[in-house]
């Protein structure tokens, strides 16, 4: 692997009239020659620049390519070679759409799985991703042992993983040496703290809540964790790391009757952007109605089953594993829910 990292890697793209190119990579992008030859002729040419080293070779039937720089505000351009320049400016490391909201339902026997990173598959529980403001995923690893995973950290307003079956060894910058996530327990995970998950039981799942959908997930294959550095109270953009163990958990009474809940923390230290909460019926459910002004509310099933009712009229039966999400403003019910059935509540 030393050897390896030894190496230079470069791109090749080709080139018509040389020098046309090369001034135009020098003298609009700002690129420095490295090496060219021969002198009195040239059909090669190396240059430097954004950390991107390219071959030119005249007369090569090589595609043209597309170069992105990043944090330059201006219009694109196309080289003399044929090269296109696009140029991607953001003042954020993510974009939030404006997105929309609706009655969205994951049922767990009709779903279909894809892998996605690290070899773990993935469900889509809001397909619609409410227009791009949220994404919530059911994710798997069927077979236990060591996950092929590597320190990323991701590019987000807002994550939260909650353990739904199994057991996972993970780690996390400034948060010491690793530990094991279980069945019941949630972690937040702020803007671009650093992380890995190590190893993983038999049919582990997370439920996994995260905006905007569409973001950067990035690796930090020279951060090296746990690192030395030992803080639970470090700030990651605006947040704080934070573990909700469900052995340890208070229980108390949910906003309605025949419910109690148990409080994830997520609102404190996010300074109140979402709010987690496990609920579970205690007893006889009394009959209520309910809404939220919310910009997202989204409810899986743990445990147990549940009827709902949403403005008055529309019915949906849940069971262990499906999923849904009310709308902001909408009146909803909780017709039936059987004592000891739990529900995952996220509202944001």
């Amino acid at each position: 692997m030393s050897e390896l990292n030894d190496q230079t890697a470069e791109i090749i793209l080709p080139c018509g009239n040389m020098d046309e190119t090369l001034t135009f990579f020098s003298n609009e992008l700002g690129f420095q020659l490295e090496s060219i030859y021969p002198a009195d002729d040239p059909i090669d040419a190396v240059i430097f620049g954004f950390g991107l080293r390219i071959r030119l070779k005249r007369d090569s039937k090589t595609s043209p390519g597309v170069i992105t720089i990043i944090g330059k505000s201006t219009k694109n351009l196309t080289a003399p070679n044929g090269t296109e320049i696009q140029f991607n400016y953001s003042s954020e490391p993510y974009y939030i759409p404006k997105g929309n909201q609706s009655i969205e339902t994951s049922k767990l026997n009709d779903s279909k799985w894809k892998i996605g990173r690290a070899g773990m598959e993935y469900r889509d529980l809001i397909p619609d991703r409410y227009g791009g403001r949220f994404i919530a995923s059911h994710i798997r690893i069927q077979k236990a042992g060591p996950v092929s995973d590597y320190v990323h950290y991701h590019k987000i307003r807002f994550q939260m993983i909650y353990c739904y079956k199994g057991w996972a060894k993970v780690v996390y910058e400034d948060q010491g040496d690793p530990f094991i996530f279980t069945e019941g327990d949630c972690v937040l995970q702020p803007p671009e703290i650093r992380h890995q998950v190590l190893e993983n039981s038999d049919q582990f799942e997370v439920i996994e809540i995260t905006s905007p959908a569409n973001h950067m997930t990035c690796t930090d294959p020279n951060f090296e964790l746990p690192n030395s550095n030992i803080d639970p109270t470090q700030i990651f953009n605006g947040q704080t790391f934070i573990i909700h163990k469900a052995e340890n958990a208070n229980w108390e009474d949910w906003r309605n009757p025949g419910f109690i809940m148990r409080d994830i923390g997520i609102a404190k230290v996010t300074n109140g952007l979402a709010q987690v909460q496990v609920v579970k019926s205690s007893g006889t459910n009394e009959l209520f109605v309910a809404q939220h002004d919310t910009e997202f509310h989204f409810i899986f099933l743990l445990h147990g089953n549940i009827n709902l009712q949403i403005q008055g009229n529309n019915k949906y039966d849940l069971i262990a594993g499906d999923s849904i999400t009310i709308p902001s403003g909408m009146k909803f019910s909780i017709i039936q829910c059987p004592n000891e059935t739990e529900f995952l509540e996220i509202l944001f």
